[in-house]
């Protein structure tokens, strides 16, 4: 009568075989963390900036968004003193950015609606008609170059936030 078990040979190839797919799938998760925290950071971001547009259209004021390569901050624009101030109060306060991104603007020129001194105007302005200045805010993640998120508008219609595929 013959022992019923494994051999040896038997147990070391379902091993090899565990050992190959666990690392099929682990290699398949790298990167994937900081995709979503990406994703998550641009989504947020975007909106963020149509809450700040609907915020510039209920009171009838027009905001900002100044963004530097630490952090970005919303503001908004006192008529009286023809300044921007910053925003501090939740969700709009400033923010530093929570990973390791780099976020660029292009915008379009300004129509002239905003009687600042052109040194100290944001980025990017929401306007109290709902419209906002065509931009194109580019997220990249430092570590990860291919890893690329932009956030548009044409200046009418809501932000868009899509991953670039490079």
């Amino acid at each position: 009568m013959r022992a019923q078990g494994f051999t040896l040979i038997e147990l070391l190839v379902v091993v090899a075989i565990v050992a190959v797919l666990a690392g099929l799938v682990g290699t398949s998760f790298v990167g994937s963390g900081h995709n979503q925290a990406m994703e998550g950071f641009a989504y947020r971001m975007a909106q963020r900036m149509e809450l700040a547009r609907d915020r510039a259209l209920q009171r009838n004021r027009e905001w900002g968004l100044y963004i530097n390569e630490s952090e970005y901050q919303f503001a908004e624009f006192n008529e009286l003193t023809q300044t921007w101030e910053p925003y501090t109060q939740r969700p709009f306060h400033t923010e530093s950015y929570a990973m390791n991104v780099q976020m660029t603007a292009q915008v379009d020129e300004y129509q002239g609606r905003v009687d600042a001194d052109e040194d100290t105007l944001p980025e990017i302005v929401l306007f109290s008609s709902g419209e906002v200045t065509p931009f194109e805010l580019t997220i990249k993640h430092i570590t990860q170059p291919s890893l690329v998120w932009i956030l548009e508008s044409d200046g009418f219609t809501r932000i868009k936030a899509q991953r670039e595929d490079l």
